[in-house]
């Protein structure tokens, strides 16, 4: 038994084969790494091969322990196992009613009740998803993610049409019916509005879908294309590319993209504004230097100063996506060879590192939730998929299933 203290905060570890048990105490008042909360309950099972806690994943109900099951190995951060003598926690999850869920959390053998709670959802599916989410964090300290929404375009129908889901891809539901192009869609922080340019009406122009009312406003239409509207994390702002003056530029307006002012003021064009958790700052691609790369912004200072990123990775850095958690770091796209990956900078480190290592091209990364998980488009020539990849174990899944054809531009609206 090797035993380290850390300041008040006693972490006991056992070599058992390859396993290592975090024996922590009950109130761990320890910093934990950012995008996390305070771990709730005291025993943590890892797998130091594979940086996982081991679970037992129970229910009463055969579709709901499909769906728990499915949730937690996708996740990254833990391996199901079938028992407790392999296991640091079993995860219990029942419905209640027609849209409830009951977690029940339970450790060591003989096993003890740990943790009990029941939740209500908008569905039977999505109160599962909650409960999964809150045994993630009272098991690991992070945040989940499951409970959220995705707006994403798909193929199946033989055009763009933009769908929402959950992150698994259940509950679809398609809100156009147009057959024509779109690009990328985005949520409002609140869950009730989409923004997205669409050329229903012959050119690119930005819209915004009322998910309350399913009605569709025309919110941009401007000579010229009208591009990548995306709210500010409060959502009382609208960043957005236009091109009527000329060279693609930044402009930010209110939250019905009126009152616009010109944010970018550059020779070269810019392209997918990101918003910093704080909503301070705004983070675009640009080629002003004959090259596309990542540059900085204040989002209040008319015109603005653009400052590189120096992501020293690539001649081409674009799709910026801030970390609504950790504001050091940036996820983006990223040539390499012929195609593309996706990487992440961290300002506290000024360094990149690449996290995908796709042999077809993985492009239009975004975070979730946790600042932790990524979702992507995986693009070959006959196909384009959604994946889901946590960042520290690398854990790799595709989510968006072949019925629903090609799907491409997800954005991710966290519960």
């Amino acid at each position: 038994m090797l035993r380290f203290i850390f300041g008040n905060n006693r972490i006991m570890l056992q070599s058992k084969s390859f396993l290592s048990f975090l024996v922590l105490t009950f109130a761990f008042s320890a910093n934990l790494a950012q995008g996390q909360d305070q771990r709730e309950l005291g025993v943590v099972e890892v797998d130091v091969m594979r940086d996982t806690t081991s679970v037992v994943v129970r229910s009463s109900d055969s579709e709901s322990l499909s769906l728990a099951r499915t949730a937690f190995n996708v996740h990254g951060a833990y391996r199901v196992v079938g028992g407790m003598a392999d296991a640091a926690f079993a995860i219990s999850i029942d419905p209640v009613g027609v849209s409830g869920a009951r977690l029940s959390i339970f450790s060591g053998l003989p096993e003890q009740l740990q943790f009990t709670q029941t939740l209500a959802g908008t569905s039977r599916r999505n109160a599962i998803f909650r409960a999964v989410d809150l045994a993630i964090r009272k098991t690991s300290g992070n945040r989940g993610f499951f409970a959220g929404k995705l707006a994403f375009v798909s193929e199946v129908t033989g055009s763009q049409e933009l769908f929402t889901s959950d992150v698994l891809f259940g509950e679809v539901l398609k809100l156009t019916n147009d057959g024509v192009e779109i690009l990328r869609p985005r949520w409002s922080p609140d869950g009730d509005q989409i923004v997205f340019t669409s050329y229903r009406k012959g050119y690119p122009d930005i819209f915004r879908l009322d998910r309350r009312t399913n009605s569709l406003d025309l919110l941009v239409s401007l000579k010229g294309s009208n591009l990548s509207a995306r709210y500010s994390p409060d959502g009382s702002k609208i960043a957005m590319i236009l091109t009527g003056g000329g060279n693609a530029e930044v402009y930010v307006g209110d939250s019905n993209a009126s009152r616009r002012r010109k944010l970018t003021h550059t020779s070269g064009d810019e392209s997918a504004p990101t918003w910093s958790p704080d909503g301070s700052r705004i983070c675009v691609a640009s080629g002003q230097n004959g090259k596309l790369q990542l540059y900085t912004t204040s989002s209040t200072s008319f015109p603005a100063s653009l400052r590189r990123v120096p992501t020293n990775v690539s001649g081409y850095c674009a799709e910026p996506d801030w970390n609504p958690v950790d504001e050091n770091l940036i996820l983006f796209t990223t040539a390499e060879g012929n195609g593309f990956q996706i990487a992440i900078y961290d300002f506290s480190k000024g360094e990149s590192v690449k996290v995908t290592s796709e042999r077809s091209m993985a492009v239009e990364p975004q975070w979730l939730a946790d600042g932790r998980h990524i979702i992507y488009t995986l693009k070959s020539n006959d196909s384009k998929r959604i994946v889901l990849l946590d960042t520290v174990t690398r854990k790799r899944s595709v989510v968006s299933p072949s019925s629903l054809g090609d799907v491409s531009q997800a954005s991710y609206l966290k519960p």
